[in-house]
């Protein structure tokens, strides 16, 4: 039973800074503001999650991350229901994706868009091992910031265009790199 409770507890608390950030950037947003709503103390808040980046991370998480089995999707169905996912969730993550001071999200996000980037292509860098690290973090940082500029933006396009625009960006980038064989 305790941990059925401990699951609302959450839900509610990401229901709260869904609805907060919709009004408050997400930087002036306190935990009182999300515990406020739904008459919860901040023990509460603190028994769950460190701070609001905590919350976001419980957020993304358990709404996407839990939901895709990375293990059984190749990466072009995953970077697709990413985008979807965010699409999707787009009034949220505009202004969760906005960036600020101290937006540790942005740097959780970037993680997972780096052990995505080494998983899937870790594998084609093999003739440029002693650049592999440079192509994973500039890939790291192409791919996030392309997100974050995407989401953010007041219409972004639809999933199926950046996708389509992506594959074609790739495709370009791996036969230029076939070409230095």
């Amino acid at each position: 039973m305790k941990m059925a409770n401990s699951n609302i507890t959450k839900r509610i608390l990401a229901q709260s800074i869904k609805e907060l950030v919709q009004e408050i950037p997400l930087e002036k947003i306190t935990i009182a503001d999300i515990c406020k709503d739904y008459s919860m103390n901040r023990k509460s808040f603190y028994y769950h999650f460190r701070n609001k980046y905590d919350l976001l991370k419980y957020i993304f998480q358990s709404e996407f991350m839990m939901e895709v089995h990375q293990d059984t999707i190749g990466k072009e169905e995953l970077f697709y229901k990413l985008c979807q996912y965010l699409y999707e969730n787009k009034e949220f993550y505009r202004h969760v994706f906005r960036p600020h001071q101290h937006n540790y999200f942005l740097l959780y996000f970037q993680e997972v868009i780096q052990k995505s980037v080494e998983n899937n292509v870790a594998d084609l860098m093999t003739e440029y091992d002693n650049k592999s690290d440079f192509y994973i973090h500039f890939l790291t940082a192409g791919i996030t910031n392309a997100i974050q500029r995407w989401i953010t933006d007041i219409n972004p396009q639809p999933p199926e265009e950046v996708i389509a625009q992506t594959s074609l960006l790739l495709e370009r980038i791996g036969m230029e790199l076939a070409q230095e064989r």
